[in-house]
């Protein structure tokens, strides 16, 4: 499952592995793997959704016939939609604000900032943002290259991934969860009612109670660190082996507590539409990262130093970064009238709404965390020392594609699904529905393609200091055993969306609850008992997805009255057969590069060797640019709804 985010530095706020998303409305191009802190998109549905739901139903109104996705993808230019007509005693109007309440403070530009639209800002947002994710990504990559380089594929590697993604999840599951889901609507409703005031007694109670809850879970996760790690290898003959993930950990422990700290300040500074910092901030986590990998090699390598100095070396480094990554965006706060007295009150009427809004994901949440535990300790049962190495290595690409083309479409789409949904207009919510899961088949189901048959040349590019061909080989299988669960993750995570848009997550965590137990079923039986090993491991996470969607999706029908499956369909099979057409036509080119300019599997005296990483890379990007203009330019030219994006991609292109 994706739970962590090996890229940028862990959390990314989503209820699994889910790469880093932008604001709805102000979409953007993500890595992932930024840090899972609470969304900037969740800003204007929630600000939407606390304004506008009345006691009445809002008027319906009839969607506009062009295509959505054109309307609303970041590479295109962002307009306001109409809106229909309301009472404006009840409803604000866009760029007016609504009557203060009494006891309220009196009016300031930051009040504006969060009841006013501002779409020209937000075009200029997204744009920012795209470019910052998109540096995030790089130096994530660099971050993963350079662990290869210094742990390879060995039980050090395995022993750093563990003890590297626990900090995380135990986040998630003590509060995490119910802290992303709940902050944002909680601190605009707050802000916007009783002032600049209220809202900072509000962040700075939620600080303490921070402060307090995840210090403890912090103390006590160092202290019961041996308990910890052997939830994610208690099916491995020799636990003991287990002793340096063990190490690492009491040093990433703290980790929790930066984690809580910094998706507050990430959730304030996204309601005042201020991205760059919880953008940026990943990247300064990787910087440090891959010092503190550069420094492991040489101490290990070249001066040959005791180990504990070395593995010392790379547990504080990496803790100063995810470090690094919260308190950056202190500073910022201050430049919008952010100044909370950090204080603790139990009995905070918001931050029982908090928990009360919260609570539904507990669920969903607990089943990320036990999924991840069995997956990884059934990787290292079947494949003793190296099993979670491989899952944690194979993730990078896995997520990639998923990050850089499917969250724009759920980032705009979210706000279209929570504006319909305030109103009430189950027509345009089941349609909006429909095509967000068209286009998400239509865009994935070809790379999950291009990673099966790019697999070997991808993980090709670790092939540096530590990380040999074998480790290429183990890794290449995983992932082509997982890619398939591309395209149906990505539907997943819509459809927790769309859920949140209707205001109702419950249904969702009760199919994350059932998709968890497939997969343990799975993972278990299948990977462990009957012998299937890693290949089995990895398609248990196409399982979950699986029951996860059907349940979800039978819900959906009954609360929307009917699913447009016909629209799902059509992105189905333009995604399997233009990405067929694309991953063949992808192979074919990989095939002719090395027999025109020579093999990436080179053989000498002493062996089987990888070629020079530049030569495997431009192999790489002249493949993968081949497949995908065989799968995408035919949509585009047939004017494809589900070719939305790219269609956009090039007439954004063509205007500069």
């Amino acid at each position: 499952m994706a739970y962590t985010d090996e890229e940028t530095g862990r959390p990314r706020g989503a209820h699994f592995a889910q790469p880093g998303e932008a604001p709805a409305r102000q979409a953007s191009v993500v890595e992932g793997p930024a840090p899972r802190s609470p969304r900037p998109d969740e800003t204007a549905v929630f600000l939407r959704a606390a304004t506008w739901r009345t006691e009445q139903p809002a008027p319906r109104f009839d969607p506009a016939a062009t295509d959505a996705f054109d309307e609303t993808n970041v590479f295109d230019e962002i307009a306001p939609e109409p809106y229909a007509p309301v009472d404006t005693g009840q409803l604000p109007s866009v760029g007016d604000r609504a009557p203060a309440p009494a006891g309220a403070t009196s009016s300031s530009a930051e009040e504006d900032d969060l009841t006013s639209s501002d779409y020209e800002q937000a075009g200029r947002s997204a744009g920012m943002m795209t470019v910052l994710i998109l540096v995030s990504r790089l130096t994530g990559f660099v971050r993963t290259w350079a662990m290869g380089a210094a742990l390879g594929l060995s039980l050090l590697s395995s022993s750093y991934q563990i003890a590297y993604n626990l900090p995380s999840m135990l986040y998630e599951l003590v509060i995490g969860g119910m802290l992303i889901t709940a902050f944002l609507p909680v601190y605009l409703e707050v802000r916007r009612e009783r002032g600049v005031e209220a809202s900072n007694d509000y962040v700075g109670n939620l600080l303490g109670i921070l402060l307090v809850v995840l210090g403890i879970a912090s103390i006590a996760a160092t202290i019961g660190a041996p308990a910890v790690i052997w939830t994610q290898s208690f099916m491995s003959a020799d636990t003991g082996q287990m002793d340096t993930a063990v190490y690492l950990f009491r040093f990433f422990a703290i980790e929790i507590l930066f984690f809580g700290l910094g998706s507050v300040f990430s959730g304030v500074l996204n309601a005042h539409r201020d991205y760059f910092w919880s953008n940026f901030a990943p990247v300064l986590n990787n910087l440090v990262v891959i010092a503190s990998f550069a420094a492991f090699y040489v101490m290990d390598e070249i001066l040959h130093v005791p180990a504990f100095y070395s593995v010392t070396t790379l547990a504080v480094g990496t803790t100063l970064g995810v470090f690094i990554q919260m308190a950056c965006q202190i500073p910022a706060l201050a430049k919008h009238g952010v100044h909370p007295r950090i204080h603790v009150d139990f009995h905070d009427p918001n931050l029982r709404k908090t928990l009360a809004l919260g609570i539904p994901t507990l669920a969903a949440t607990i089943c990320a965390f036990v999924t991840a535990s069995v997956q990884n300790a059934a990787a290292l049962s079947v494949q003793p020392e190296t099993g979670a190495s491989v899952v944690a290595y194979s993730r990078l690409w896995y997520t990639l594609p998923y990050a850089l083309f499917a969250v724009p479409i759920t980032t705009a789409l979210y706000t279209e699904l929570a504006r319909d949904a305030a109103r009430h207009d189950d027509d345009a919510v089941r349609t909006g529905v429909a095509r967000g899961i068209a286009q998400m088949l239509f865009i994935l189901i070809p790379f999950a393609l291009y990673l099966i048959v790019f697999s070997e040349p991808l993980n090709m590019v670790y092939c540096v200091g530590k990380f040999d061909l074998e480790g290429v080989a183990l890794v290449s299988e995983y992932l082509c055993w997982l890619a398939p669960a591309l395209p149906i993750y990505g539907v997943c995570v819509l459809l927790q969306k769309s859920c949140s848009a209707l205001m109702d997550m419950k249904p969702y965590a009760f199919s994350t609850v059932l998709g968890a137990l497939a997969l343990v079923g799975v993972c278990m039986v299948g990977g462990v008992t009957l012998g299937g090993g890693m290949p089995v491991i990895a398609f248990a996470t196409s399982a979950f997805y699986v029951v996860a969607i059907v349940i979800t999706l039978a819900w959906m029908r009954k609360r929307l009255h009917g699913l447009q499956l016909g629209t799902m369909a059509r992105g189905l099979f333009f995604g399997i057969v233009f990405g067929g057409l694309g991953a063949a036509a992808g192979w074919g080119t990989l095939q002719l590069l090395q027999m025109v300019l020579g093999p990436m599997v080179i053989e000498t005296a002493g062996g089987l060797v990888a070629a020079p990483i530049l030569k495997t890379v431009a192999y790489i990007a002249v493949a993968g640019l081949v497949a995908m203009a065989v799968t995408f330019i035919p949509g585009v030219v047939l004017k494809l709804p589900e070719a939305g994006m790219f269609t956009s991609i090039l007439r954004r292109f063509s205007r500069r």
